[in-house]
């Protein structure tokens, strides 16, 4: 019997006192989850979204819970889903240096150009900006709340979804803001940018952590059961990655070469194009998140395995 896909709404789910979960519906391709931390003064949000539409719904949805300002913006990482609208949400953005410098590099292309890969991506009122605050390893947020002060978490995970990846951890609300660290099921993690073994190392310390609600970047609201899901996938990429590296097949054709199973019903499957590429390089002995020189081929060619994949069971 096949199994049923999970699917689940957009909304804003309060996850503890004064703590929200922004979940968009299907997780899929440029349709992330965000967040909303309320203090006694401010708010921090977690991310921001693709375009100016999911943006607003997003600030429309903060308005009918908090009239608090905002004070900061997070960036989990770099990619564009997360930071295209940061311009409007009028606070101090925050990310890791690598983030930022990402970023940069991202100010060089035009959204537009996004077009050609993703047809009916929205990018309207997106645009690159810079974060304002940057740090290195760790950092440690104090927010005001009614009883006393909030610890807020931001933790570098190093080299895994991407190169710039960072969760929120609040330790006493045991609520964790994973980013794309967390693509939770039917969503499939991605490491075309990262690392498949960092990723792997990340979900570790995700599970390791005292946290009961994980808001992944993308998909449904997560228990640690999730977090384990997307660690097996990643560990079938890798092993299934390393047996046809040994036998000199080339990425592409061994990504298709493979049967699925248990994650053919998974969203987003042509990933495992980009994922078997991160895997070679890794194989090679090239750094973790170290440049891909043919990264929009790499791109192309996952739509083109979704295509050769489409109505396929």
């Amino acid at each position: 019997m096949k199994k049923e896909v999970p699917k689940w709404n957009t909304e804003m789910k309060e996850i503890s006192p004064g703590i929200y979960a922004y979940i968009q519906a299907t997780g899929g391709w440029f349709i992330n989850n965000a967040g909303l931390i309320v203090g006694k003064k401010d708010a921090i949000i977690v991310d921001s979204l693709a375009n100016a539409k999911r943006a607003k719904s997003f600030i429309g949805e903060i308005k009918r819970v908090t009239d608090k300002p905002f004070s900061y913006l997070i960036n989990t990482h770099h990619h564009t889903d997360h930071t295209w609208t940061n311009h409007l949400f009028q606070a101090k953005t925050i990310c890791h240096t690598r983030c930022r410098e990402e970023t940069v590099k991202e100010m060089k292309i035009d959204p537009e150009l996004y077009l050609g890969i993703f047809p009916g991506l929205d990018v309207t009122g997106a645009k690159v900006t810079p974060q304002d605050i940057t740090f290195e390893k760790n950092l440690t947020i104090y927010q005001e709340v009614e009883d006393g002060m909030r610890e807020i978490r931001l933790i570098y995970a190093g080299p895994a979804h991407t190169v710039s990846d960072v969760f929120v951890y609040l330790p006493e609300e045991k609520v964790l803001f994973c980013g794309d660290l967390l693509f939770a099921e039917p969503c499939t993690p991605f490491a075309l940018m990262g690392s498949i073994s960092g990723y792997i190392r990340a979900l570790d310390l995700l599970a390791d952590l005292d946290a009961d609600i994980y808001v992944p970047g993308h998909g449904p609201l997560s228990r640690r059961e999730e977090i384990y899901k997307a660690r097996e996938y990643l560990v079938f990429v890798r092993d299934e990655a390393r047996k046809r590296f040994k036998e000199g097949v080339n990425a592409y054709d061994a990504a298709k070469s493979i049967d699925l199973g248990v994650y053919k019903g998974w969203n987003e499957r042509e990933r495992i194009v980009g994922n078997f590429e991160r895997a070679y390089s890794e194989f090679r002995g090239e750094l973790p998140g170290a440049d891909l020189p043919d990264l929009l081929d790499i791109v192309m060619r996952m739509m083109e395995y979704r295509g050769e994949m489409k109505g396929q069971s």
